[in-house]
């Protein structure tokens, strides 16, 4: 539905489900606004005389003609509220309008490029935003040791996990403004694109498929991300297209005014980082010619070094500290990459230290070949903490620990490492059933150790209520979060239903760890 030739314009909106070709008068359109706004009207004057709305598609929502007029409302006033103490807002982007509007487009961009590098930070928020304030005040800096460090209020140099020194916390934030599809840079990057666009496609219409069109949303679900639309419906949806020029690519320019601000860094992280490990010593075990390396999801910190060997199980291990820049690492050396028991090795290990410090640790992406002191993956950032000394690294691990008690450490880590209540409590249940197979010694078992638990408080609330805790547990929680043939019934989005298990898992994740203490596991 439009009077708009299509084969005039690569854009368009859908209504309904109605489809509305948009006419190609972005630059006309523009340049009234700026017009107005240089006549003094105020913007919501001049949006409020030139947006007209209608019927379209059955709907009354703004008709294509004004399509432009309300995208570029939507510019202008898009942070006005969220971010309205941002220095000189609404001039810098009235400003940028008006390169945006000089043509060609090639032209116009090297002007914006310069004009958004000279105003990054108030565009960007950076200036008035908690981050820069929470960052000079804590003054975070770096130790010889790579290590992040601040002094407390009295003085105390305290070690910290997740935070980063003045400049690279501006960095970071910079980043996201320009790289994330909520950043108030990568927004304007995107409207600049549909000058781009437009005018790309008024002097190259035959290097554009019939069937490929740019989809401009509509004015209240965010016009200024559009995105490019197979119009062939029974066709995989998923488009990657972009014109041949570049500058009609939001992404490649997001990417480019990132590169011009980081080019002048005088740091090579990758090449520091070669350079790091290039004279160590691998010390992994000098009989196996491979190594198999994991990135670990993990907030766990070993000792005041980067990396630590240690040996489990007659194998040694490898653990590199992660950083805010990158994830925990672990190597482990293997005759054959085939080999299944390294990886059931690290399984291993990770559940015993899961169980000794009770902290989560994911393992992550995983790459093994020959031997060497580079880690052979990486993975960025870490953030949180909880450094451990070396010497207390394996409380939880025993020496020809039987079958039972890895079985009840590795379901410990699961329930540790989950996400979701519900999936944690029967992670630690079986550890239960592990421990006590029967189900009326477990009962008996658990009615007599409720009040040893770490938890005993959320035990005495269950007496009052079911003096045998143990069917409590068991009926309300453990049946109830696994089977739906009878009452009780766990509904994992009713908030009572959280509230009760998120309480009553911490006291069957204490019985769990009671009962392997305890040696009815081993």
């Amino acid at each position: 539905m439009s009077d708009h030739d299509p084969r005039t314009s690569p854009f368009l909106r859908f209504v309904s489900g109605t489809r509305v070709d948009l006419p190609n008068s972005l630059y006309e359109n523009a340049q009234e606004v700026l017009t107005r706004l240089g006549e003094g009207q105020s913007i919501s004057e001049v949006f409020d005389s030139l947006i007209r709305k209608g019927l379209v598609g059955g709907q009354y929502t703004v008709l294509p003609e004004s399509t432009w007029y309300a995208l570029l409302k939507n510019y202008l006033t898009y942070y006005a509220g969220e971010f309205s103490d941002f220095e000189n807002l609404e001039a810098h982007l009235i400003e940028l309008l008006k390169l945006m509007t000089a043509r060609p487009h090639g032209d116009a961009w090297r002007r914006i490029e310069e004009f958004l590098l000279g105003t990054i930070d108030n565009l960007s928020g950076w200036r008035k935003s908690w981050h820069r304030q929470d960052a000079e005040q804590r003054g975070v800096f770096k130790g010889e040791d790579g290590n992040y460090y601040y002094h407390d209020r009295d003085g105390i140099l305290i070690q910290i996990i997740g935070a980063k020194t003045l400049p690279e916390t501006h960095l970071d934030f910079v980043t996201d403004a320009v790289m994330r599809g909520y950043g108030p840079i990568r927004k304007i990057l995107n409207v600049f694109a549909l000058f781009a666009i437009s005018e790309d496609f008024a002097a190259n219409s035959a290097s554009y498929p019939g069937c490929l069109r740019l989809l401009i949303a509509e004015p209240e679900s965010g016009m200024l991300t559009p995105r490019w639309h197979r119009m062939q419906f029974h066709q995989v949806r998923t488009v990657r297209w972009r014109p041949l020029d570049i500058l009609c690519d939001p992404e490649w320019l997001a990417e480019q005014v990132l590169a011009r601000l980081t080019d002048n860094l005088d740091r090579d992280p990758w090449s520091e980082r070669i350079e790091k490990y290039k004279q160590r010593e691998n010390r992994l075990d000098a009989e196996c010619p491979f190594q198999l390396d994991h990135t670990l999801d993990s907030g766990l910190v070993i000792g005041d070094e980067e990396e630590i060997y240690f040996p489990f199980e007659g194998r040694t291990f490898r653990w590199i500290n992660g950083t805010p820049e990158s994830q925990a690492l672990l190597s482990v050396g293997c005759k054959d990459l085939e080999d299944p028991s390294a990886v059931e090795a690290v399984n291993r290990l990770l559940s015993c230290l899961v169980w000794s410090h009770h902290a989560p640790i994911r393992k992550g992406f995983g790459i093994g070949g020959l031997k060497r002191t580079l880690p052979l993956t990486w993975g960025p950032r870490m953030s949180g903490g909880i450094k451990v000394n070396p010497a207390y690294l394996l409380t939880g691990y025993k020496p020809g620990s039987s079958a039972r008690r890895n079985l009840a450490l590795a379901l410990y880590k699961e329930g540790k490492n989950a996400d979701s209540v519900f999936y944690a409590y029967l992670s630690y249940w079986k550890i239960l059933e592990v421990a006590i197979p029967d189900k009326k010694d477990r009962w008996d078992w658990i009615n007599n150790n409720a009040a040893r638990t770490y938890d005993s408080q959320r035990a005495a609330e269950i007496v009052a209520v079911n003096p045998n805790v143990a069917e409590y547990l068991d009926y309300s929680g453990r049946c109830a979060i696994a089977h739906v043939f009878h009452q009780p019934v766990i509904d994992p989005d009713n908030r009572e239903d959280n509230v009760r298990i998120s309480k009553d898992v911490r006291l069957v994740e204490s019985l769990a760890r009671i009962a392997v203490e305890d040696g009815l596991a081993d």
